[in-house]
């Protein structure tokens, strides 16, 4: 059988997750033992599809611009700043995480840090193997009663602050993604950071490490805290400033804090680590034999589905769509890519806009992919380099094409209607299409001239004075040249007429010279759907 994909998986990952992989008709699999170094993986990775790492390999930019066949990277787990996320989307490769797996590990993995540091269980662990018996020395804190602050209420923050609760403790947190609807259905009191900071007892983060997250927690933070404060970050490092919290720390401001994860891994000279009040584990929010067998899953079966179906599943670079709803609105997004595709070959002049509308009966549907299926459909014939719904949006924007996507209230004959315009310093061209019987994208308006055309295969498209024998003329040539006329489409706008005319195989350059020569056509163009 025909080779579908070849995977490179370079860090270890369990085995429930490769079978997926490997007992798939058409994957060729290759998984290394251990993290593979970057001057290695350049050397390979040109002959993959697929990448799939966990925390030890990074994806820099070297290696994505090196991975020539990459068409996807995989990274079974939930943080991604070991992937050049930048660098894969202006290559059009699809970047996407796992980040259900290890959600119930690392909330507890959370807890159980917060429950250490409360009752100084691990301290008195020590004391005892040391030969102490010393009861005063390790007095803690319960959690009933007090205040926890919840920064960043995802998937796992709100895991932690559904435990928090359980244990009799008021919950506040901040996410600004999180509307107040969905926090009072979590049970958590919306603040801002700097109320958590003034008021929680306990502080937990729980975003990922992004440039504005990057030092989220440094010394301007730790003086608003209250004095005594206990800190925790199962997160990501680099979000709390690692000195600045030490010194905190060494004064007693921090009565105590828990590191799950350093700003460089494994940390060497740390300043946080040899401290007597510092309790630290070696990221190990995902280690639990629970927790990799899911995150092995969810990376594999997202992989299969990206190549066997086309559907994108946690994507990081490019909008996520549910299978059902994907396969629901496949027939809008093949009548967008081809409208741009259309409008992408007439074009003439430099471009000043793209503008694409719905009908209001459209509200709800997906209509942020559908965009960008016609903003790769326009590129296509511009432009020599590949073009993909991942790379589509940057791909414009480098090249200073905004696009903006509007909704209408108009009255058509037809329900569900799109509308691509594309402005330049020429002039404006535009097509619209509908969807019939929820499966058949056509084509019905280009520049006023109206039609009902299925945008699939090869047509010659005509612009011509409407008068008498042109279309004939043209059927002539063709069969002189041995093509074939499947279907054709007229439509008429004044003195000129505008014809899709459906062939068997593409004219030639000389066929289509030859007919423009002809008085009374003013184009044509060969198209290939």
């Amino acid at each position: 059988m025909k080779t579908m994909a070849k995977i490179l998986v370079t860090d270890p990952l369990s085995e429930e997750g490769l079978q997926i992989l490997t007992r798939k008709e058409g994957f060729q699999v290759k998984a290394l033992q251990k993290a593979c170094a970057e001057d290695e993986l350049i050397r390979i990775i040109p002959e993959y599809d697929a990448l799939i790492v966990r925390s030890g390999t990074k994806a820099t930019r070297p290696v994505i611009e090196a991975g020539v066949n990459l068409k996807i990277i995989a990274r079974a787990g939930v943080g991604i700043d070991n992937v050049d996320v930048e660098a894969a989307t202006e290559k059009g490769i699809l970047v996407i995480n796992a980040p259900e797996g290890n959600t119930i590990s690392t909330a507890e993995q959370t807890m159980a840090l917060i429950l250490n540091l409360a009752r100084k269980i691990s301290w008195a662990h020590q004391s005892i193997l040391e030969g102490n018996w010393d009861r005063k020395s390790y007095k803690g804190i319960q959690l009933h009663g007090k205040t926890l602050g919840v920064i960043g209420l995802g998937r796992i923050g709100s895991e932690v602050a559904n435990r928090a609760k359980a244990f009799g403790m008021s919950v506040i947190g901040f996410d600004p993604y999180l509307s107040h609807e969905q926090a009072d259905m979590i049970g958590v009191e919306l603040n801002t950071l700097e109320d958590i900071y003034k008021n929680a007892d306990i502080i937990t983060v729980h975003t990922p490490l992004t440039p504005k997250t990057k030092g989220l927690i440094g010394k301007n933070e730790i003086n608003m805290m209250k004095n005594n404060v206990l800190l925790i970050n199962c997160a990501r490092g680099g979000i709390i400033v690692e000195g600045e919290i030490a010194e905190a720390l060494k004064s007693g401001k921090i009565a105590g804090a828990a590191f799950d994860t350093f700003e460089v891994e494994p940390p060497k000279d740390n300043p946080l680590i040899h401290l007597p009040n510092v309790l630290s584990t070696p990221h190990l929010g995902a280690s639990t034999s629970e927790a990799q067998i899911s995150v092995a899953i969810e990376t594999c079966e997202a992989v299969v589905d990206f190549f066997t179906t086309g559907v994108t599943r946690n994507s990081i670079n490019f909008p996520s769509v549910a299978p059902e709803i994907y396969e629901a609105n496949k027939p809008f997004l093949t009548l967008c890519e081809k409208m741009g595709y259309l409008l992408g070959t007439l074009r003439e002049g430099h471009m000043k806009e793209i503008t694409i509308t719905f009908s209001e009966e459209m509200e709800g549907k997906p209509t942020h992919i559908m965009k960008l299926a016609a903003l790769k459909g326009f590129l296509e014939p511009i432009l020599s380099e590949g073009v993909n719904f991942i790379n589509a949006v940057s791909v414009a924007k480098e090249r200073g094409i905004p696009i903006k996507e509007v909704f209408s209230s108009g009255t058509t004959d037809f329900p569900e209607i799109i509308t691509l315009k594309v402005r330049t310093d020429q002039g404006e061209i535009e097509a619209s299409g509908t969807v019939y019987h929820n499966k058949d994208p056509r084509i019905i308006n280009v520049n006023g001239y109206e039609f009902e055309m299925a945008p699939e295969g090869e047509y010659l498209l005509i612009k011509n004075r409407d008068t008498p024998g042109v279309v004939g003329v043209v059927g002539t040539l063709l069969g002189e040249s041995g093509i074939n006329i499947a279907t054709m489409q007229l439509g008429r706008k004044g003195s000129d007429a505008l014809t899709f005319i459906r062939v068997d195989q593409k004219p030639s350059d000389k066929v289509i010279e030859t007919i423009k020569k002809n008085p009374a056509i003013i184009d044509a163009k060969s198209l290939s759907f």
